[in-house]
């Protein structure tokens, strides 16, 4: 099996000056690192929106199993 090696890409991005400073001066505190958070914040985006697809399937299964019912009750009706 190959091994997976680590891979990272450069991005060109802009951001408001003065929140990168207050973002720059607030990581100091911690010894941490602008990719880190940039890389903590796109992960935490990714699993959001898979958890809020998740929800949207199970609430879209969850109608559909609603109007089979409703259907399966018109057609009892309809049979008497």
């Amino acid at each position: 099996m190959k091994e997976m090696k680590n891979k990272k890409i450069r991005v060109n991005i802009t951001v408001d000056k003065e929140l990168l400073e207050e973002a720059k001066k607030k990581l100091y505190l911690f010894g941490g690192k602008l990719s880190t958070l940039f890389n903590a914040y796109l992960s935490d985006f990714v699993s959001s929106m898979n958890q809020r697809v998740s929800e949207d399937r199970k609430m879209f299964a969850e109608k559909l199993r609603e109007l089979e019912e409703k259907i399966k009750k018109l057609e009892k009706k309809l049979e008497n």
